[in-house]
């Protein structure tokens, strides 16, 4: 009796880790399908990603056929998928399950660093929505300056007439200047370009003291790959660290994992909610 209990654990946890061994990957092509591993006569990239994958995670990696993204969303939601790729209007309805969890950069592009609007620390504005109709400074005119945290504030609905003037200064000291002197009411800088400004000749230095900052983010991603909320830890960190060394280490499934974005560079982490909608 003993023997046979023992083969009868070890039958249910082979059957466990058998089911545990498999990764589900979302394939948008205008019909639903079974979950499957892939046939011999799929792309070569994708069979090279896929290879890829499953070498890396020490899983069979399958192919589940979806109708669109909405769908794709939903069954990553219940529990059917485990990574999809989704752009805005399909995550927006399962975000409370699932996350982002990396994005790509085209070649030439920035990568989407966090964008900072500080304020005089006096000031009663407290937030992103407390400064419509007021007066903004960026930190210069380079689009790591002004492009991109102009693009963030957009991404958040703070677009085209939502302040009543918009400035460009120099460099961030003399953005900076003219938030202190009261032209602006806010100065919205990258937060690479923020930790220079702040940083003093002495650790104990508070050159910032005076300011504070009311709203941090990021322009919003178009797409990325997401997974549920409740994956573990260290398959997410896992699926990050391949995704981000793909472009060195395995080129052709690069392209085709990279295809959602034309001339794309390389994959980059992200925040679970790259996504959200303002």
């Amino acid at each position: 009796m003993r023997l046979v209990s023992v083969l009868a654990a070890v039958a249910l946890f082979s059957a466990g880790a058998a089911e545990a061994a498999t990764f589900r990957i979302a394939a948008v092509t205008g019909k639903a399908g079974p979950c499957r591993s892939l046939a011999s006569s799929a792309p070569a990239g994708q069979l090279a990603y896929y290879k890829h994958l499953a070498g890396r995670l020490a899983r069979d990696v399958q192919e589940c056929p979806v109708a669109n993204e909405a769908d794709a969303g939903r069954a990553l939601e219940s529990g059917a998928l485990d990574m999809a790729v989704l752009g805005p209007a399909a995550f927006e309805p399962v975000k409370a399950k699932t996350r982002s969890i990396l994005t790509l950069r085209p070649t030439g592009d920035l990568n989407r660093i966090p964008v900072l609007v500080a304020t005089r620390k006096a000031s009663t504005r407290t937030s992103l929505a407390g400064l419509k109709g007021g007066t903004i400074v960026f930190a210069g005119k380079a689009a790591f300056a002004y492009g991109l945290p102009r693009r963030a504030l957009a991404d958040r609905g703070a677009g085209p007439g939502f302040f009543a003037r918009e400035d460009v200064a120099t460099d961030p000291e003399a953005a900076a200047a003219r938030l202190r002197s009261g032209a602006a009411d806010a100065l919205v800088i990258n937060a690479a370009a923020w930790q220079r400004l702040c940083r003093g000749d002495r650790p104990q230095d508070a050159a910032c003291g005076d300011l504070k900052v009311i709203w941090r983010g990021r322009p919003r991603a178009t797409k990325a790959i997401v997974v549920r909320r409740d994956i573990e830890d260290e398959l997410r960190f896992r699926l990050i660290g391949i995704h981000v060394a793909m472009h060195l280490e395995a080129k052709e499934a690069f392209g085709w994992a990279s295809s959602w974005i034309p001339k794309a560079a390389e994959f980059e982490p992200t925040e679970a909610d790259a996504l959200v909608a303002p």
